[in-house]
């Protein structure tokens, strides 16, 4: 489990995920819509904008395979 700012603690699976989605998109939604570069940073609402918007795209992309 991993903690967030607000001392939620989310599973590690989703934390990686969205460690990898972050890397994959050089961090831009993170930042530009939560000013914040650390996913430790993000309290559990954010975290869960993050998380939608991450799998929004992921679905998207496997929508053209």
């Amino acid at each position: 489990m991993k903690e967030l700012a607000d001392g939620i603690k989310v599973s590690s699976r989703t934390y990686y995920y969205l460690l990898d989605f972050n890397d994959f998109t050089k961090w831009t939604y993170i930042r530009e819509n939560f000013n914040k570069h650390k996913l430790c940073d993000l309290n559990i609402n954010e975290y869960r904008l993050l998380f939608r918007h991450a799998m929004e795209q992921d679905l998207a992309i496997l929508k053209t395979k």
